[in-house]
């Protein structure tokens, strides 16, 4: 098996691809996707497997531009003889190419990709664009040459990684590319009540058989395909720990805090974080505690998709008032991880004396925790993941 590099599609694979897979990304106008087969690049000849990128889209000063945006170094693969591309850009648009292949006529491009797929045994070729390669070539003849040169990447153990942008062609033609690849991986743009995104989902594998999960992604620079969480909630009684776990989680984060007369620094907006962790992304917001600010989790329940519970484990008076917190939030809906914050101070209570103080079923994890010192914090993080994508 093979890497894909694209975060959660190695799991929703089952480990990754087989070793001469044929895998067509497809993806609906207007979608970011180049990165996806340039990150599974990326990440094989870091591995020093070699690899092409076949380009009728843009010239290859061009990709190199992007890969670096991405914050990946093509150059030094290619001055390695790593990698090297087949241009089917720079001739048709009047520019000198010195790439190791280049095409000035579509009537070359089937036996350039054969020779090109016998020089990266073991290893990968990116073709980009298929949709402008059927435009060059027409359906059937597009559809014949694919097959030639899948059956030749598995002669030769090299996986083919097609780019494709699926205009408004016709069903035949859609099924038959479907059926010339080991893997389709469909790309679209979501819209969900305030949410608008973009999502992949694998919609076949020859493999294994793979979950409906549609996973929200962005593509950000640098960094490449991250999985995304639109809204992440933290909340739970006044002084559990809120603002000190938005702030352990997140990359970057800002709270808005009063001081009142004589007491502690008190949240009285909003804690705001942005979250990079293991190829996820997200935005978090944590809420005040008290009972004057609740209008807020009405508003934010609603657009997030899983919740962190914080609670003072020392503090057994204030379950009360946190079951209250996920009732407003409507939390009982979403994925929610429970977080016994405190574990380090006398009286603390166990996580299962507090799943049975505040009768949780046994699908809410509880997660003991010291949040000042960020003990407990990344396992809480991975609770809440392997409840919004599996583990």
């Amino acid at each position: 098996m093979k890497k894909t590099y694209i975060p959660k599609l190695d799991d929703i694979l089952g480990g990754g691809i087989i070793d001469n897979a044929s895998l067509m990304f497809s993806a609906v106008p207007g979608v970011d996707y180049e990165a996806f087969g340039y990150q599974m690049l990326n990440g094989r000849l870091r591995d020093g497997d070699k690899g092409f990128i076949f380009t009728n889209v843009a010239e290859p000063e061009t990709i190199i531009y992007e890969f670096k945006s991405y914050g990946w170094d093509l150059e030094k693969f290619l001055k390695d003889t790593q990698a090297f591309f087949v241009d089917g850009t720079s001739p048709f648009i009047g520019l000198p190419s010195d790439a190791k292949y280049s095409i000035e006529d579509y009537s070359q491009i089937e036996e350039v990709i054969l020779e090109a797929i016998e020089d990266v045994p073991d290893g990968i070729g990116i073709i980009n664009n298929l949709s402008t390669l059927i435009d060059y070539l027409g359906e059937n003849e597009t559809i014949n040459i694919i097959k030639k040169w899948n059956s030749h990447g598995k002669k030769y153990n090299t996986s083919l990684i097609y780019l494709f942008t699926k205009w408004d062609y016709n069903h035949d033609l859609i099924q038959n590319l479907k059926k010339s690849m080991d893997c389709v991986v469909e790309i679209k743009t979501i819209e969900e009540r305030v949410i608008i995104g973009q999502g992949f989902m694998v919609a076949h594998s020859s493999w294994s058989k793979p979950s409906d999960t549609m996973v929200l992604f962005f593509v950000v620079q640098p960094g490449g395909v991250k999985v995304y969480i639109p809204k992440i909630l933290v909340t739970g009684p006044y002084n559990a720990g809120k603002s000190t776990f938005v702030k352990k989680i997140s990359k970057k984060s800002v709270s808005v805090d009063r001081k009142a007369l004589s007491a502690f620094p008190t949240t009285i907006a909003l804690d705001i974080g942005h979250l990079e962790y293991k190829g996820f992304i997200a935005d978090v917001f944590g809420t005040p505690g008290q009972e004057r600010f609740d209008l807020l989790l009405d508003v934010l329940g609603r657009e997030s998709v899983g919740a962190f519970i914080i609670v003072d484990s020392t503090a057994p008076q204030t379950f009360a008032r946190a079951k209250e917190m996920i009732r407003k939030a409507k939390a009982e809906a979403i994925p929610k991880v429970l977080v016994a914050n405190k574990q380090d101070l006398p009286g603390a209570l166990s996580p299962e004396e507090i799943r049975e103080k505040m009768k949780l079923g046994k699908d809410i994890p509880i997660i003991p925790a010291i949040v000042t010192e960020g003990k407990g914090v990344t396992d809480a993080l991975d609770a809440l993941l392997g409840l919004l994508y599996g583990d």
